[in-house]
């Protein structure tokens, strides 16, 4: 197991030290001159020396802290920290304080390993231990806070449906409600019903499992007239329905309630901090599949804000689901919100897998949440919502259709959403189809950090 603790012995003989290259620090100036090392010789991000009986410590490892400031280079030090078996001892004093929480989120996300179904996985029974004042002390626990909560989030996504369904997403999220000052309400398939939430249990029509509408309260603040709610879809397996996958993409669609594990993350990570705000979450949870019961092309739905929907597609279902989901958020007094979906493979021709597609209808609310991506260093690239791609959903028989056709369809998909927000609801619509999961490496964890970050007091 690799173990995250306080040191304070550094004279206490161990495997290996870790320290900062940074010679005006008194440590790392006392190691070099005891190894009588010339520092520039050494490889960079990250390389270790023997000390040859000079020191207690067997190993010594020098990390250049400028590395820390690049996302990509602090994941190259933090997977080759990871990889050390034997104890270890990192000599916090000697790393500048504002690297210290990025350093220890990183260190916790390169130890994760998705090994649940791996019937012969072994831990590594490694100690990584620190020295750390009380106020690096609160910087390292922020940075493990963060890193277990992406690591929540792409456990989740990695799970695959037979294990996680609705029903057990919703008693995940109602754990959270251990953590101080959440509050957690789960909605069965009756209590949907009763709320008239035709669009969202229209998906659900072909299931043997019934859905979960989950709703977390975080009451970080004292005035509750500002209340953000994040939203994720919550598709736990999309089949396609009718409209059915191919054999080349329906594997993987385990991950399609990406955007329900991220919010979760999110969550997590401001009600463990205690962030000084209110937020709300909200997901509509369901699988998609083919039954007796399904719902088929040219079917009507009404949502549960009274729209009537026309369905072109049963693959189009994830907007089905956050369309309700939108209107619940509202009623429950929802001041501005962010939803989260594996929502289109329209956003993944745009934008590959570098960058997150961003939509919104508050253009400053988008800003200062860019703002907030570019010091987490994620990347999110604002789309557009045209009234031409509110033209492609209207419909002969409903009020709209649930799908416009191939062009633009990320955007298209966005305009759908945004028909369920109110006008002076500021709202951000972010399409992680293409950055949340890669069938090689599994879940990200991506946006999980920027969109809590962007409620921390």
């Amino acid at each position: 197991m690799f173990n995250l603790q306080p040191q304070c012995d550094i004279l206490k003989e161990t495997k290996s030290l870790v320290v900062s290259r940074d010679q005006q620090q008194t440590q790392t100036e006392a190691i070099v001159e005891a190894l009588e090392l010339n520092l520039d010789s050494l490889e960079k991000p990250i390389d270790s020396v023997y000390t040859l009986g000079k020191l207690p410590a067997k190993r010594v490892f020098f990390v250049d802290e400028e590395a820390l400031k690049t996302r990509k280079e602090r994941e190259k030090v933090a997977k080759k920290l990871t990889e050390i078996k034997d104890d270890a001892i990192m000599l916090l004093d000697t790393f500048s304080e504002a690297d210290i929480a990025m350093f220890f989120e990183a260190l916790t996300v390169a130890h994760y390993r998705f090994n649940t179904f791996k019937t012969d996985s072994k831990e590594d029974g490694a100690v990584f231990a620190y020295t750390a004042t009380s106020k690096q002390k609160t910087h390292v626990q922020e940075g493990i806070v963060i890193g277990e909560a992406i690591n929540h989030t792409r456990e989740l996504i990695n799970t695959p449906y037979n294990y996680l369904n609705a029903e057990k997403l919703a008693s995940y999220a109602e754990n959270l409600s251990s953590i101080d000052h959440v509050e957690a309400t789960i909605y069965d398939k009756k209590a949907c019903e009763a709320m008239n939430m035709g669009s969202f249990l229209g998906v659900n029509k072909g299931s043997t499992d019934e859905p979960r509408l989950i709703h977390l309260r975080f009451n970080g603040a004292p005035n509750d007239e500002d209340r953000a709610t994040l939203i994720g879809k919550g598709v736990m397996f999309d089949t396609g329905g009718y409209s059915l996958k191919g054999v080349q993409s329906m594997p993987s669609m385990k991950m399609d309630m990406g955007g329900a594990a991220t919010v979760l993350g999110a969550f997590e990570i401001i009600a463990r901090l205690g962030y000084k705000t209110n937020v709300d979450l909200v997901i509509a949870a369901t699988d998609n599949r083919i039954g007796d019961d399904a719902i088929v092309p040219d079917d009507v739905l009404t949502a549960a804000d009274g729209t009537t929907i026309e369905i072109v597609s049963t693959d189009a279902e994830g907007r089905l689901t956050l369309a309700d989901a939108l209107w619940f958020a509202q009623k429950e007094g929802a001041t501005r919100i962010i939803d989260v979906a594996t929502l289109t493979g329209s956003v993944v021709g745009a934008l590959g897998k570098t960058y997150t597609g961003a939509f919104t209808n508050n253009d400053a609310f988008l800003k200062t949440f860019t703002e907030t991506c570019e010091q987490s260093q994620e990347n999110i690239w604002h789309l557009p919502i045209h009234e031409d791609y509110r033209e492609a959903l209207k419909s002969q028989t409903a009020d709209m259709k649930n799908s416009g056709g191939r062009l633009a369809g990320a955007s298209v998909a966005a305009a759908f959403l945004n028909h369920f927000v109110k006008k002076d609801v500021p709202w951000i619509h972010l399409d992680v189809a293409g950055t949340a999961y890669d069938s090689k490496t599994g879940a990200s964890g991506v946006l999980v950090k920027s969109i809590a970050k962007h409620f921390a007091a």
